[in-house]
């Protein structure tokens, strides 16, 4: 699992510090080197990932962990303007949230999303297993130059 685990670096999307505990704990326990990051809100993301793309052959592959209600850009308006940037618009999104509003799943696909997570679903061995299949079966989008 490790080899795979370094064709990847998580960027956890939320404001919440314990959810942010709980979900660095879980990625710890995937592999004690993986590569994670946080970011508190839709902005900071975005900031993130334009950086990634000027790193050209040094970029990594993103997968993007979104809550979905953050301060100053949410999840929504996030996804909306991840979608519109053609440099960025590739990464790969799995939404974690409490809301299991049909609207809110709908809307979030609309934008293709890779899963959508409720968090009263989320444990440890379920998330490892997700990943650890996604990783194994899973191609990501060459970036130019790389």
């Amino acid at each position: 699992m490790s080899e795979l685990l370094r064709q990847v670096h998580f960027l956890i999307a939320e404001d919440d510090e314990v959810d942010i505990l709980a979900l660095k704990r879980i990625l710890i326990d995937l592999d004690q080197d993986i590569a994670f990051s946080i970011a508190h809100d839709g902005s900071e993301v975005l900031s993130i990932l334009r950086e990634n793309v000027t790193k050209g052959d040094e970029a990594e592959n993103f997968i993007v962990l979104l809550d979905l209600n953050m301060p100053r850009m949410n999840g929504h308006e996030f996804l909306e303007e991840l979608r519109k940037d053609e440099s960025i618009a590739d990464t790969v999104v799995f939404v974690l949230s409490t809301s299991v509003d049909p609207r809110d799943i709908n809307r979030t696909y609309q934008h293709h999303v890779s899963g959508y997570i409720p968090k009263d679903r989320l444990e440890a061995s379920s998330f490892r297993k997700l990943f650890e299949s996604y990783l194994e079966l899973n191609s990501f989008p060459q970036r130019p130059g790389g």
